[in-house]
């Protein structure tokens, strides 16, 4: 779990340094949501800790390392969007984890993608050894089928970062600061 949060903090820290919003994207109208869609895991070198994966059970393998890989990608995508989406609603912004969802017809949403490049899960006894490396985009998109307008992209790693999810909110975050987008009242 302490992976997952540092990878959040670099992706978010990172995106937030690398956010420029060029001279296209002023005076965008407010997006009725901002939708996070989980970070995908297409070819994702992920390496294990060798000192985890053992069973209980003496004389029984533990879990395979592909299916302990899985796990761990699983859970590295999830607190990423998780926590971007987090971040976004205590700021005042209706965020939401989807992966189907776009824009409504006639609404506006910004959507955040992104994909997961590298897991390093490290070792258990060396904290701070574990890394996270991901890439991803900022699109801002309308519900009468435009085509979707590209706001920024960002490739973050947690070795220089320590909480992806929060560097890529407040990515978000300064997208709708130089819009002037107020966060909802609550």
């Amino acid at each position: 779990m302490l992976l997952v949060f540092k990878t959040l903090f670099a992706v978010l820290t990172c995106l937030a340094a690398a956010s420029c919003v060029d001279q296209q994207s002023a005076g965008l109208e407010r997006p009725n949501a901002i939708i996070v869609r989980e970070f995908v895991l297409n070819r994702a070198a992920i390496t294990l800790d060798p000192s985890f994966g053992f069973s209980l059970h003496r004389g029984t393998p533990g879990v395979p390392p592909r299916q302990r890989a899985a796990s761990v990608g699983r859970a590295v995508a999830f607190n990423i969007s998780d926590a971007i989406v987090e971040q976004l609603r205590q700021a005042g912004y209706d965020a939401i984890r989807s992966d189907g969802t776009s824009a409504e017809p006639g609404g506006r949403a910004l959507i955040v993608t992104g994909a997961i490049r590298h897991i390093d899960e490290g070792q258990r006894r060396n904290i701070g050894s574990q890394s996270v490396a991901a890439y991803g985009e900022i699109d801002y998109r309308t519900g009468a089928g435009a085509a979707p307008q590209r706001l920024t992209n960002f490739s973050l790693d947690s070795r220089q970062l320590a909480r992806l999810g929060h560097a890529v909110a407040q990515s978000v975050l300064e997208i709708a600061r130089r819009q002037n987008w107020p966060g909802a009242s609550h």
